[in-house]
């Protein structure tokens, strides 16, 4: 579900989570995250349940700017959450809403 793109410049200095742009999103939305170091990157998708619904990235990922796109297309329309995880260094929530 995710394309992860490494965007060239300078290496950021930490760990961060960018607002998932467009937000709402028709099927597609892209969010950028930065890591200062090579790192392993969870992130997925919760409903407002809890429960996961997609995952968008798992696993080592290179020192960076990562732009991963998330494509719901097969999930309803409503308010879901995007969760990106570094363990020790980032753990940040933000909401998304899709809508048809």
């Amino acid at each position: 579900m995710a394309i992860s793109a490494t965007l060239t410049g300078e290496l950021p200095l930490r760990y961060t989570l960018a607002p998932p742009y467009p937000n709402p999103f028709n099927a597609a939305t892209t969010v950028t995250i930065t890591l200062p170091e090579a790192s392993k990157l969870v992130v997925a998708v919760y409903n407002t349940a809890g429960q996961s619904v997609a995952t968008v990235a798992a696993g080592s990922y290179p020192a960076g700017r990562h732009a991963l796109s998330f494509n719901g297309s097969a999930l309803a329309s409503g308010l879901y959450f995007l969760r990106a995880t570094v363990p020790g260094q980032l753990d940040e929530t933000r909401k998304i809403m899709l809508v048809r």
